[in-house]
């Protein structure tokens, strides 16, 4: 087993060649090391021996592709294809974490890099929740991503200068800007995750989650993550209520919020900053809807995974 913070393994598609080394460099910074292609960011459950929804980071790496890479010509169309992608990806993070996970039963997670010459991936170990009922603290920032469709490395360098308003306890700065000159002001998504809000809008329901109301940016204007589609698809399977309202300047209204990722899956949010003052805004981080989706996500885990 690795004792080193980190693995990276290079794939070199003209050449075929596979190298590794270990390395000190955080997720963040690893990705910096990318040019101008795409990403996306895996993890695995079950104490590493299961990739947590593999299927769709293929078919997110296929439409990133797609968008950002993409040329006509026969190898070009061939990388449009999820098979190919699982062919060349599945050996490589099966050597990855045998090299680096090997004696462990920590999750890790895995960070791949695409460009027009190489893939690279990276392996981290995942450190468990602190405490029993972990929560974080988001911070409001004006801003907007551009290409929300696609996990363009660009992203990454564009949000470099915003990633240090991430200081303790502060865990995810989350982009908030206007609709149009004069519209609202409305949420969108934290700089490596999604954001949802709740509200309670009715009493007495059983389960008591039923009386609150999960509250989205809409679908077509941020990236929409692996765990979020598992958020939405739960709230459909459980008669949960979604409205894709995102109006910040009802703040006071929110009982709860949460961001999902990869390696935070359901995250609560316990309070909130935001303004040039940097005002406080407290939220249950118990709510019962963010409890309800953080125990389905859970133990939807193996379900929802393959095996390495």
């Amino acid at each position: 087993m690795s004792t080193k913070l980190s693995l990276i393994l290079d794939y070199n598609y003209a050449t075929s060649k596979i190298t590794e080394h270990e390395s000190e460099m955080s997720a963040s910074e690893f990705m910096l090391t990318g040019g101008d292609g795409i990403y996306t960011t895996m993890r695995t459950v079950c104490h590493g021996t299961r990739l947590f929804l593999f299927d769709d980071h293929l078919q997110r790496i296929c439409k990133s592709h797609s968008v950002m890479l993409s040329k006509n010509g026969g190898e070009r169309q061939r990388q449009l294809d999820t098979e190919y992608w699982r062919g060349l990806l599945a050996p490589l993070i099966r050597r990855g974490l045998h090299r680096f996970g090997s004696g462990s039963d920590q999750d890790s997670k895995i960070t791949v890099l695409v460009d027009r010459h190489r893939v690279a991936i990276q392996f981290v170990r995942l450190l468990g929740p602190n405490g029993p009922n972990p929560s974080c603290w988001v911070k409001f920032v004006s801003g907007r991503r551009d290409h929300p469709e696609a996990k363009s490395l660009q992203w990454v360098h564009d949000r470099e200068a915003l990633e240090q308003f991430i200081v303790p306890p502060i865990n995810e700065v989350v982009l908030i800007e206007h609709d149009s000159k004069d519209g609202p002001l409305r949420f969108y998504e934290g700089l490596s995750s999604n954001f949802f809000v709740t509200r309670r809008v009715s009493v007495g329901k059983q389960p008591e989650y039923l009386n609150f109301q999960l509250l989205s940016a809409p679908l077509d204007s941020v990236l929409l993550g692996t765990v979020m589609k598992l958020v939405l698809l739960i709230c459909e399977r459980d008669g949960i209520s979604v409205r894709y309202a995102p109006e910040f300047d009802a703040l006071e209204s929110w009982n709860g919020a949460f961001v999902s990722s990869t390696s935070r899956l359901v995250l609560p949010v316990s309070n909130v900053i935001y303004g040039e003052d940097n005002r406080q805004h407290k939220l249950d981080a118990s709510d019962p809807l963010i409890m309800h989706l953080l125990d389905s996500v859970r133990s939807m885990a193996r379900e929802k995974s393959t095996e390495v």
